[in-house]
């Protein structure tokens, strides 16, 4: 059951993949106008700090403010929450404090994930404070929360090529259609087939959550001394000893250690895939990716549909239905917004869009299925444990909120 399981996912990644080859070749890179502070402008590829260079790359960082916590005082349900757990004397692990509930243990604070490809513009409002609009007008104020808010944005400029613009000079940036074929490029991107201990996924490659074109530098030393290599000359990278076997496309072959490119350091390979999201697969999981050219860089900007509300029909234990707007975790409520979830040393990414389905299984997790039929079983995250805040549907001026324990499914509309 386990491998029929694995060759459907499998059979999913690459039939996907092969569905996205048709994007035009360079229209997968990050594109747009960056507005400085004194009022000049630079428009061109963009790369964000050392690491986004595409439009399936994801913007991370913490919304400034809990905007639900007034739908949350006016939804039915949460009023007798709140009278159970004065009448619990506070056994479960909701709680009443203060004269507000804390559920599950968790704080206000909320982070935010979506792929540039979703964000329209994104404003500048000081250190560390963004206001993101997304493709619909809509608005959501971010703070912080990341290396993504204060990073220095390296733009291609037809005349001066490479210009790096300090966070501190930014006014704004506007995000729009990559042409279909620019006169410079970061590098090629880095795609191939990625061999791991529950499986294989095929699609584009950040490696150490960092390096994804072909001009990056893998570093590490051999036996003959220190080397960087780039990325473009080698073929296959194998988690080996305490290190990694390297081959490049000549065929010599090397031992490379100390480094967190090629340790158990390594923050985990990437997989990128349209549907699915990233698939982060840690280092323990990893056993070997094997390099090959693609004809294209991915998602146009074009392929992100306009932003909507997350909406669908949430089933309680009872057989009770909700149909309406969903807010999910008391958190996200955009379908741009991403699903948290592991499957042991791998963690899944997934854009609201694309998922059919949440099932949640007993305490520790939820089957997940996707808009494309794939199926996913997860853990280890709020998002689908028993950790998650629960839900506000709201229908007209109707709102419920619904306990996660008490949730059979949820169903998206899509």
């Amino acid at each position: 059951m386990y491998k029929k399981w694995m060759n459907i996912l499998i059979l999913g990644f690459l039939v996907v993949i092969c569905i996205s080859n048709v994007a035009a070749q360079d229209e997968g890179y990050i594109y747009g106008k960056i507005i400085l502070r004194n009022g000049n402008t630079y428009e061109g590829p963009i790369r964000w700090g050392k690491e986004e260079t595409f439009w399936t790359d994801i913007f991370n960082s913490d919304k400034a403010e809990d905007v639900f916590e007034t739908y949350l005082e006016d939804a039915d349900g949460y009023r007798d929450l709140r009278r159970s757990l004065r009448d619990q004397g506070r056994r479960r692990r909701s709680s009443f404090w203060g004269g507000r509930i804390v559920i599950n243990n968790q704080s206000t604070s909320h982070s935010f994930k979506c792929r540039f490809g979703d964000i329209a513009r994104l404003d500048f409002r000081g250190r560390e404070s963004v206001r993101l609009e997304m493709k619909n007008g809509e608005v959501i104020r971010l703070d912080g929360g990341s290396n993504d808010v204060g990073a220095t944005l390296i733009l291609l400029d037809p005349e001066l090529e490479e210009v790096e613009l300090k966070w501190r000079h930014i006014d704004a940036v506007e995000f729009s259609k990559t042409p279909s074929k620019l006169d410079n490029v970061f590098g090629e991107p880095l795609f191939g087939t990625v061999k791991t201990d529950i499986g294989t996924f095929k699609g584009f490659i950040q490696w150490d959550h960092q390096e994804s074109v072909g001009t990056d530098i893998l570093d590490g030393d051999s036996e003959d001394g220190s080397m960087k290599i780039r990325f473009k000359t080698i073929k296959s990278i194998e988690r080996y000893r305490r290190g990694s076997k390297v081959v490049l496309n000549s065929g010599r072959e090397y031992y490379l250690t100390g480094s967190n490119d090629v340790n158990s350091e390594n923050r985990g390979v990437i997989v990128k895939d349209p549907v699915m999201g990233k698939v982060k697969i840690g280092w323990k999981d990893f056993d070997r990716v094997d390099f090959e050219k693609s004809t294209n860089s991915g998602m146009a900007f074009t392929d992100f549909k306009v932003s909507k509300e997350l909406k669908g029909v949430v089933t309680t234990k009872d057989g009770e239905k909700f149909n309406g707007r969903i807010y999910y975790d008391l958190d996200e409520a955009w379908d741009i917004e991403l699903l948290d979830g592991n499957d042991g040393d791998v963690e899944y990414l997934i854009p609201f869009r694309s998922v059919k389905q949440i099932i949640p299984d007993g305490r520790w997790g939820s089957e997940v299925v996707l808009v494309d039929g794939r199926k996913i079983m997860l853990e280890e995250s709020r998002d689908i444990d028993d950790d998650n805040a629960g839900l506000i549907v709201q229908s007209g001026k109707k709102l419920k909120y619904i306990e996660w324990r008490d949730i059979r499914h949820i169903e998206f509309d899509n």
